[in-house]
């Protein structure tokens, strides 16, 4: 399955968009790429179609976060969130939380994504990335189980709220 975007935005790429226009890296730690903002619905459409183990957080003035479990990561989807008051009795600084959006949390997960996307990709190891044996994370993904980790894995990953947190999640995990 392409991703193309929703609205005619291709980049100018016939057949539609280049890995890099769809995954950029995040200022948020190595190996965690943001997701452009008109693909995520056909992202999500994706995810959901794969019987992925998932999870919700949900908790009180942190944001909502929806996560899918791959590989050495995931996907998370952060909604927004409204603090009441900016002061310093706030249950968390906005400015350490994390801001909406959706993103693809490690290198072999990323991977995947766009062979299964049908994203022209790059050819050499980006940085921090150790490149395995060609059809290895296909095979991997393939031949995955809803087991304990998997599980473990997902819960993790919906508990990143903020950026410290998903730091230590990116570490947990090695990505």
């Amino acid at each position: 399955m392409a991703i193309q975007p929703d609205t005619a935005v291709d980049g100018g790429v016939p057949g539609g968009p280049r890995w890099d226009e769809v995954f950029t890296p995040s200022d948020l730690g190595s190996g965690v790429f943001d997701v452009r903002w008109d693909l995520r619905p056909r992202l999500r459409r994706w995810l959901a179609a794969q019987n992925l183990p998932t999870a919700s957080g949900r908790e009180a003035h942190r944001p909502a976060v929806d996560a899918w479990a791959m590989l050495d990561g995931g996907v998370i989807a952060v909604s927004a969130v409204t603090l009441p008051g900016t002061g310093a009795s706030s249950p968390a600084p906005a400015a350490l939380l994390l801001g909406p959006g959706m993103r693809v949390i490690g290198y072999r997960t990323l991977r995947l994504l766009i062979d299964r996307l049908e994203l022209p990709g790059p050819e050499q190891p980006l940085a921090g990335e150790h490149l395995d044996v060609p059809g290895l994370v296909a095979d991997l993904f393939d031949t995955r189980r809803h087991d304990a980790a998997a599980i473990e894995q997902v819960e993790l990953l919906a508990s990143c709220t903020d950026r410290s947190t998903l730091r230590w999640v990116v570490t947990a995990l090695r990505v």
